[in-house]
């Protein structure tokens, strides 16, 4: 588990989480109306205020996950808060659980599934915080390239191209994917069968379900 001291800080991040959750649901609610009401500056603001939130959602969640009690010891913390980014962050993470939960588990399913989840990682966490950085580095409309010595026409055109069902997705996958990666470390001697598989499937089945989805479908199921 890590260290006494961090309990605090996990305690923090607890709160701040759910408190983060709310807002989400706040936020989604305002869009909803917008769209309902077709107030499309509004509808414009807010789903670039629901992205800036993300961001900040994915990174308390990220640290809520590590630090939480009976989880990884703080020397396998303090290995994932080295990595220089969120990347490698993830990675590491998502490697040290399946170390943990692979010593009372066998079987080829584990490396096959550790797999997949890095492939979902890479598509929905990582590819994605291209674009938060963006909203929460002050670019909001205009984006500029890394170095910020020019315009990057490619970036501007995907934030103007978010929507709230795309940034939707991104706070359900992140939230199933905390969940995995607490049952591994938390329980690994019970969570293949108790918990990590059954959160496992219900993720895959969540992106088979909503990979269509998009403002227009949105709109019909309301």
């Amino acid at each position: 588990m890590p260290d006494p001291s961090t309990l605090s800080f996990y305690e923090a991040y607890v709160i701040n989480v759910y408190d983060f959750k709310l807002a989400e649901s706040e936020t989604r609610r305002s869009i909803n109306k917008a769209l309902k009401t077709n107030k499309e500056l509004s509808l414009k603001i807010q789903t670039k205020i629901y992205a800036l939130l993300y961001s900040t959602y994915s990174e308390s969640s990220f640290m809520k996950m590590i630090l939480t009690p009976y989880g990884f010891e703080q020397k396998y913390v303090d290995e994932i808060l080295r990595q220089d980014n969120i990347q490698k962050k993830w990675l590491k993470c998502l490697d040290l659980a399946f170390i943990k939960f692979s010593e009372s588990q066998k079987g080829s399913e584990i490396p096959n599934k550790k797999l997949n989840l890095s492939r979902i990682i890479e598509k929905y966490i990582v590819s994605p915080s291209v674009i938060r950085n963006k909203l929460a580095h002050d670019q909001l409309t205009i984006a500029l390239i890394r170095t910020n010595t020019k315009l990057s026409p490619d970036m501007t055109n995907e934030i103007g191209s978010l929507d709230f069902v795309t940034i939707y997705r991104w706070f359900k996958i992140n939230e199933y994917l905390t969940r995995i990666i607490e049952d591994l470390i938390e329980s690994p001697n019970v969570a293949h069968h108790n918990h990590y598989y059954g959160v496992y499937q219900e993720l895959e089945k969540f992106i088979s379900k909503t990979v269509s989805w998009n403002i227009q479908t949105k709109m019909k199921n309301n």
